[in-house]
């Protein structure tokens, strides 16, 4: 039998598993006396066990049958869980992920004796162990399980508490045997759009009879069947689930982002014909490709958990090195995000989190003279603004010492002597020169300004913003904004000494006038007051040309906005809105940094995107 075929689905089943066990590890290490997670570790430790059998990969069996038999004599209380079997537990997790990564790669892989001799030693020795015996390979069944496991789909009625029900449903499987391949997801349950629709596959020696009736017993399930998940249901609907590979869904969105610039050409050669039907025709076209640009977009939305679910093993590696006690916490991990950014944003998160455990939060000892508890905390975060996405990495530690950081940059020449104090701002381009650091030794984890450097490359790149906000003995937050998709996005169009520019409308707060009697100066700096506000101005013509030009009249005025940030963008003109697809863009050298990237206008011109970040 050739099973390859079955690799992806096997790797995606294996991760979601591993995902389950890394959490389910972290909240027993905090309560080391609840006895849940030891059944849900076991179960899924033994659902990768069978997975692997079943598909031939001998090491990831032969290592998921020993972190087996560890859980057993935890579960069974012939031995007590110490710091150091929590340890053990993770590291034999580990190796079991880079095992089934390496399987499905198509390597054999190689057991590391070090480990499996620590996981019988401490299961209890040779003697207390059960040895692996593989068995003869179930047969592959083609449905959305790659175990041969008995299928089973549910529908539960239309109540208020739908997901919960659902939940309910799983739980009661689970006490029958292993369940697998549940689709949707259980985090995905309780959202918005969960039609009462379940399917898996469930393990167990029970008959159809007993699944049924313990199913039944958890409330509002209309029917119970035990057919595959593409079979069709009672209203001849088929599942609404399938995987797609996610480069077909990026062939998609190029295809689309090219109908869009046909679409606007159109557009314009229809007003310019002042033909009534071909204006008509345009019309429908460009809501027939408006919707399915939007049905992309929406296929390509990720909750940001998915990221987001990576951090928590990290923070508590990160802790028990450096020899301190954090806290973490994610908030908003339904937030959805394209795909495409969604891939790229974990690295800056990555290196705020390290950092913020690294230079943030104290040791207990530190924390406990300051009058802090000597656990500290970090928080992830995301929320929605306009269209945009906030991601917040925050810290409750010492805070970023100002004065200690300006002494740094003027040793290294990165500032000049003059000041006494640096602004939110200011401190952020400082913590972001490249190799800026103020760690007096180099270690693993070490170096605010490398880490500041990539988060801040890496962010500006997706098209979005980092700000930095900071108190002494209080605590630091990074704020990262991203856009919510990077291939298409709404601007505003402007005129500036000739040349047509591109604004994403993303950071456009409003549009005012550029009136001389409402000038006045901030620190030598032109502004703008605007409804008893005063805003820093930026004249585009100026920009671009390098050079001053007199405005003796009134100018179109863009009110960019990031956070809490403002400044107003003098323009000679205004040109409307429009869909413009952000083009692959290889700055050449001297690119001015307010150019964020390229597109192509409805007219065929090519066009410039202005960075609002760089101009605020």
């Amino acid at each position: 039998m050739d099973t390859s075929k079955y690799a992806a689905l096997f790797l995606a089943e294996s991760r979601e598993h591993l995902s389950v066990c890394n959490r389910l590890l972290l909240d027993w290490e905090r309560a080391p006396e609840a006895a849940e997670p030891v059944g849900g570790l076991f179960r899924s430790i033994h659902t990768i066990k069978g997975m692997g059998a079943t598909m031939g990969y001998t090491v990831v069996a032969e290592l998921a049958h020993r972190l087996e038999n560890l859980l057993d004599a935890l579960r069974q209380g012939r031995i007590a869980a110490r710091p150091e079997t929590f340890q053990l537990l993770f590291r034999g997790v580990d190796a079991l992920g880079h095992a089934v990564e390496a399987a499905a790669a198509g390597r054999r892989g190689e057991e590391d004796p070090t480990l499996a001799a620590a996981l019988d030693e401490e299961a209890g020795g040779a003697a207390a162990v059960t040895p692996y015996r593989p068995s003869v390979p179930m047969p592959v069944i083609e449905q959305e399980t790659i175990s041969g496991l008995r299928p089973v789909q549910v529908f539960i009625r239309d109540t208020t508490m739908r997901g919960a029900r659902a939940a309910l449903v799983v739980r009661r499987a689970e006490s029958l045997g292993v369940v697998t391949a549940l689709r949707p997801p259980l985090t995905q349950l309780d959202r918005e759009g969960f039609d009462g629709r379940l399917s898996f596959a469930l393990d167990t020696t029970a008959n159809e009879d007993e699944i049924t009736a313990r199913i039944l017993s958890a409330g509002d399930v209309e029917s119970v069947r035990f057919e595959a998940a593409t079979a069709e249901t009672e209203t001849g609907e088929r599942s609404r689930q399938i995987r797609v590979d996610l480069r077909r869904l990026d062939a998609l969105m190029n295809q689309v982002g090219e109908l869009v610039v046909a679409k606007n050409r159109l557009s314009v050669y229809a007003v310019a014909s002042g033909d009534p039907a071909l204006a008509e025709l345009s019309d429908r076209i460009a809501r027939l490709v408006s919707g399915m640009q939007g049905e992309v977009i929406a296929a390509r939305m990720t909750p940001v958990g998915e990221v987001f679910e990576r951090f928590p093993r990290l923070v508590r590696d990160l802790a028990r090195d450096l020899g301190k006690r954090i806290s973490f916490d994610m908030e908003g991990e339904e937030i959805e995000l394209d795909r495409s950014i969604l891939d790229e944003i974990g690295d800056p998160l990555l290196h705020l989190i390290r950092n913020a455990a690294d230079h943030g939060i104290e040791s207990p000892e530190h924390r406990a003279a300051a009058g802090k508890p000597e656990e500290g905390s970090i928080v992830l975060s995301a929320s929605r603004e306009r269209n945009t996405v906030l991601l917040r990495v925050s810290d409750d530690g010492r805070g970023i010492d100002r004065g200690a950081i300006l002494s740094k940059a003027r040793r290294d020449g990165v500032t000049d002597g003059t000041g006494e104090s640096l602004s939110d701002e200011v401190l952020l381009r400082v913590l972001a020169r490249p190799g800026f650091s103020t760690a007096e030794t180099v270690s693993g984890v070490s170096g605010r300004g490398v880490g500041v450097d990539v988060a801040m490359t890496r962010v500006r790149a997706l098209g979005g913003t980092l700000e930095v906000r900071s108190e002494v003995g209080k605590g630091t937050a990074f704020l990262i904004r991203v856009p919510l998709t990077l291939a298409i996005v709404r601007a505003l169009l402007a005129d500036a000494g000739g040349e047509r520019y591109a604004v994403p409308l993303a950071y456009v707060a409003e549009t005012v006038e550029f009136d001389l009697r409402a000038v006045t100066s901030v620190r030598n700096r032109e502004a703008l007051v605007v409804r008893d506000q005063v805003i820093p101005t930026v004249h585009l013509r100026e920009l671009v040309s390098g050079r001053a030009h007199a405005v003796s009249s009134r100018r179109p005025t863009l009110i960019l906005e990031i956070g809490e940030r403002r400044t107003a963008l003098v323009v000679d003109a205004l040109a409307g809105q429009q869909d413009i697809v952000v083009e692959p863009f290889d700055a050449p050298s001297g690119m001015p940094p307010f150019v964020g990237g390229a597109t192509i206008l409805a007219d065929g011109a090519p066009a410039l995107i202005l960075d609002a970040a760089a101009l605020i």
